[in-house]
């Protein structure tokens, strides 16, 4: 029988995008699907991934038919400043443990800097979140608007 340990830890992840804030905040919060790397879902069934960006919302791998997984709840909003989530992290993903997740949007001379933070308590597996939320966040969202941005120009 092997013993777990109780233990916690906070992550966090500073990320420059060339866009204004309203324009970051306006694709996380409403074409996640359209960003979000497909290999950091958690079924091949995803359709889409949603980010509700509303006191009681949902953060979710959407499979259909009603079905899917419920990644986060939404406990606070600031608009086009601050998302808060609250969420449990399931034995497959590197629990049992909970998650408190907070995206923070600051203008900048150059566009937006977006800082993650991750915090959990529980018992804790597998490697730190840093690379995965630098995965979704620099490599999809990011690339993703500065993308949008150069075929603006």
């Amino acid at each position: 029988m092997s013993s777990q340990q109780i233990s916690s830890g906070s992550w966090s992840l500073e990320i420059r995008i060339a866009a204004t804030c309203a324009r970051v905040w306006t694709a996380l919060t409403a074409e996640s699907t359209q960003w979000w790397p497909k290999d950091f879902v958690t079924s091949e069934r995803t359709q889409q991934f949603v980010i509700e960006a509303k006191v009681g919302g949902r953060v979710f791998e959407d499979f259909g038919n009603g079905e899917g997984l419920l990644w986060y709840s939404v406990v606070g909003v600031n608009h086009e400043k601050e998302l808060q989530l609250a969420g449990h992290l399931l034995p497959p993903f590197g629990g049992p443990a909970i998650t408190s997740l907070k995206i923070t949007l600051a203008a900048t001379a150059e566009g937006t800097l977006l800082t993650i933070r991750d915090d959990r308590f529980g018992v804790l597996g597998g490697e730190p979140p840093v690379e995965g939320w630098r995965l979704v966040f620099d490599a999809g969202l990011r690339t993703y608007l500065e993308r949008d941005q150069r075929s603006q120009d």
